[in-house]
């Protein structure tokens, strides 16, 4: 029995649906559902093995020989897992100065101390080092969106939702126990390291791209004695009584510890409901113990390996049953809370494909811009006898094909030439000027744009501005001589 353990970072916003009390609102989890990576496995396989589901699919994928776990946030190397309900703050907590300067305030622990106060609960995801608890705060996005007529494939008027998302830069990590050590190179095999895969909600258009890296293992927490031991639910957890329905009674929850009692518990109740894309229809709903449900037990359990590897209860090969002993000890009653102070996002290496494409264009539009001012004033600044309209006309002519401009422009005629060269801006002719723009665009517009670290490439529109700037220089010359008739 091994851990495989992964990083998944967003490199672009994430949806990670869940249910949601407004119809025109899709709402998304702090983290990530162990179906979701079972989900990407279970598509990388078959699409790796010409379609096909085999044995080795069932046994690895479905039957649960590899339990997929779920995926949790972490900054600064720390993981944030789901706050246990056990662990509240006062409502009213005292000022600094009615018990000293800088009274940090309290979270307690209600399976150990009682309290007469008003209390509220804290962040949905923490990160617990011994007395100090630290919440984290998800700066979520929402974005509007059109909904899309299936058949024309064009937006239907009126009709609009939201979608909110992670943002692009978070790092999730994650683990994947193989009960056969043996299966730890196949599974690797199926999503190989840095792979980009794209996973959640619209993951086909502008959302959901993340890299994939499995890391070293990561250090397991050092084992607690036997004597009384704090268990929490890291994820929805499926009981079954012994007539094979869910349950969510105490003593049925106990039947899966061996020679452990429940002592106390702070639990909740949820319900969860799935969906099968090869049927095209809902698993069958299920009432679970949710993520977060605390439970002091008398002594730790005998099959405590097994169920902190393997999880508790059943559909652990998708993520749920998973339990920690080691986040909340016992002899701690009461926990120092730090405010959460939001961390810089590491930025993503790659723009989402569609940001680059818009950003791309704008660049470019704002490059054209600056070569069409260039060009209205140099004509402005071009002094001495102008070229006559005939010869305008001439060079506008041989700009459409501007690979071979400058090489016409040495063919054109002793005559044509000496207009060119009676024309100056400032010291240089307008037969060197134009050469000069034709056979070094980058000197009049640069054709590459940066932001911070992100370089936009324009150098496959060089012809396209040196075209431009051809255009409109010669037609300002066209407007000036006009005007000087007139």
């Amino acid at each position: 029995m091994k851990k495989l353990h992964y990083t998944i970072t967003t490199l672009e916003p994430l949806i990670i649906t869940q249910h949601s009390d407004d119809p025109n609102m899709y709402e998304t989890l702090q983290y990530i559902r162990g179906t979701v990576i079972q989900g990407v496995f279970a598509q990388n396989y078959i699409k790796t093995n010409n379609g096909i589901a085999d044995d080795l699919f069932t046994r690895l994928i479905v039957s649960g020989d590899c339990i997929f776990e779920n995926a949790f946030p972490t900054i600064d190397n720390k993981l944030y897992c789901p706050a246990p309900f056990s662990i509240v703050r006062k409502k009213y907590p005292l000022k600094n100065d009615e018990e000293g300067d800088n009274k940090k305030e309290l979270a307690l622990n209600l399976l150990l101390a009682t309290i007469d106060e008003q209390t509220k609960d804290i962040s949905s995801l923490v990160q617990i080092d011994g007395k100090e608890i630290c919440p984290l705060t998800i700066r979520k996005e929402i974005r509007l969106h059109n909904e899309i007529d299936d058949e024309k494939r064009t937006t239907k008027d009126g009709i609009l939702f939201n979608y909110q998302s992670l943002p692009a830069g978070m790092v999730f990590s994650g683990a994947i126990t193989v009960k056969k050590d043996a299966d730890e190179t196949l599974i690797q095999k199926i999503v190989p390291d840095k792979k980009e895969i794209r996973i959640g909600r619209s993951a086909t258009s502008e959302y959901g791209k993340v890299r994939f890296e499995w890391i070293d293992e990561a250090k397991e927490d050092a084992r607690i004695p036997n004597k009384e031991v704090i268990m929490t639910l890291l994820s929805d957890t499926i009981i079954y009584n012994k007539n094979g329905f869910t349950s969510l009674t105490v003593d049925d929850l106990g039947k899966y510890l061996k020679g452990a009692s429940i002592t106390n518990s702070i639990s909740r109740k949820s319900r969860i409901e799935g969906f099968l894309n090869v049927w095209k229809l809902h698993k069958p709903s299920e009432n679970v113990f949710a993520a977060g449900s605390s439970f002091l037990l008398d002594k730790m359990p005998d099959n405590e390996i097994e169920l902190a590897k393997l999880g508790l209860g059943e559909r652990t090969h998708e993520g749920y049953g998973q339990v920690s002993f080691t986040i909340l000890d016992p002899a701690i009653k009461d926990l120092n809370y730090n405010e959460w102070k939001e961390a810089a996002l590491i930025k993503p290496i790659v723009m989402p494909a569609l940001t680059n494409k818009i950003w791309k264009s704008a660049c470019l539009k704002r490059k054209k811009e600056k070569i069409i001012n260039n060009a209205l004033q140099e004509a402005d600044d071009t002094k001495g006898k102008l070229p006559t309209n005939h010869l305008l006309g001439k060079l506008k002519d041989m700009a459409e094909d501007i690979n071979s401009f400058s090489e016409n422009l040495d063919k054109l005629k002793d005559i044509a030439k000496g207009q060119l060269t009676k024309s100056y801006i400032g010291n240089q002719t307008m037969f060197d000027h134009l050469k000069e723009r034709v056979d070094h665009i980058e000197k009049t517009c640069d054709v590459t744009y940066h932001y911070e670290d992100i370089v936009f490439d324009l150098s496959d529109s060089k012809s396209e501005m040196a075209r431009l700037y051809l255009e409109q220089y010669l037609k300002q010359l066209h407007r000036k001589i006009k005007t000087t008739e007139q």
